[in-house]
């Protein structure tokens, strides 16, 4: 593909590029600027890789206006040059897309799969399933009863959609996700546990991206509810009723306990963990481990357990690591206050 060919994709999806240099390079694959090849383009999005740029081979790169005098190589010019290594990624790297329902594939009659959608070797589509167009079914997933699938979805191998769920359109779901399983709902009777039946449903949006082995359970009564353009990353867990809002991201590893609603356009790092029934605001940001204990009012970064303010949390921080100094301090000046009260007693 020439580069000239990238440049009227990305102008045909409504980037501002500006090319300066030959059009002509035959771009294969991205790669790193000191890794490129003539073949290849790379991006520049961080100052600190400006030593690399100098010396790349690159065929072309991606790069912000502020950094082209540094570029010796055909050059995109660009406002976001990450987003925009994102399409040509995309487009270099196609999803493969059969087309052929495998003959070790179980479907059911009464399932209604639209055309060019992929079923791949000892996936399990029940009754009255609805598929949309172009979607891919990996190897050994199981799409359970009246659930519905959109256009264009990534279903990986071994992904367990449960009942009824609702998956949007776009959607990529990875390896070994279970979606719609039973919430955590059980009722304690004299000590004995009596499990409460989990009747709602997981309705996921549009251009949702949930990854490996990620549990979202279904909801008790009410649905459990991911909206549009949301990325999950790996082991998270969403219990019943949560609702996470439209463009948020979560990291691996993090936990919301039901009925929590994480606002609009939110970030989540790693290893959070969410209590139940409270409300995050939107544009909400958590950092790594934080335990978010009750509800969040105001949009902003938080930290620590119980989660506050990140500004406030640093300087818990800075104290935490003098406690002891300000201990041997402290000490000193109660000797200092007994000689003084002991001194003037005797006088």
């Amino acid at each position: 593909m020439q580069l000239r060919d990238i440049v009227n994709h990305l102008q045909q999806l409504g980037v501002e590029v500006k090319l300066i240099g030959s059009d002509t390079a035959d771009i294969q694959q991205v790669a790193g600027l000191d890794r490129a090849n003539a073949q290849q383009i790379s991006f520049l999005n961080d100052k600190k890789y400006l030593s690399s740029l100098e010396k790349t081979e690159a065929g072309a790169v991606i790069l912000a206006p502020i950094y082209q005098d540094a570029c010796k190589v055909p050059m995109l010019v660009v406002n976001n040059p990450y987003y925009v290594y994102a399409l040509v990624a995309q487009l270099l790297n196609p999803i493969k897309n059969s087309y052929q329902r495998h003959l070790d594939a179980s479907i059911d009659d009464s399932a209604c799969l639209a055309d060019e959608v992929t079923v791949m070797a000892q996936a399990v589509i029940q009754a009255h399933v609805t598929i949309g167009k172009g979607s891919v079914i990996g190897c050994g997933a199981v799409i359970e009863e009246s659930a519905t699938i959109g256009q264009n979805c990534r279903i990986g191998a071994n992904v367990v959609i449960r009942h009824e769920c609702v998956i949007g359109d776009n959607v990529i779901i990875e390896a070994g996700a279970v979606i719609g399983g039973d919430g955590f709902g059980w009722a304690n009777n004299k000590g004995k546990w009596v499990k409460i039946p989990q009747i709602g449903r997981v309705v996921i949006g549009d251009s949702v991206s949930i990854g490996n082995n990620v549990c979202i359970d279904r909801g008790a009564i009410e649905d459990t509810i991911i909206e549009d353009n949301c990325i999950i990353d790996n082991m998270v867990h969403i219990a019943h009723n949560v609702k996470i809002g439209q463009g948020s991201a979560i990291a691996g590893q993090t936990g919301f306990a039901g009925s929590t609603t994480l606002g609009k356009g939110c970030t989540v790092a790693g290893q959070v963990g969410f209590a139940g029934h409270i409300t995050i605001a939107d544009n909400s940001h958590f950092l790594a481990k934080a335990g978010v204990t009750h509800s969040i009012k105001n949009a902003g970064a938080y930290s620590g357990f119980p989660a506050i303010p990140v500004l406030e949390w640093q300087k818990n921080n800075i104290r935490a690591r003098q406690l002891d100094k300000m201990a041997k301090q402290i000490k000193a000046l109660q000797k200092q206050v007994e000689t003084f009260v002991f001194k003037d007693k005797d006088e």
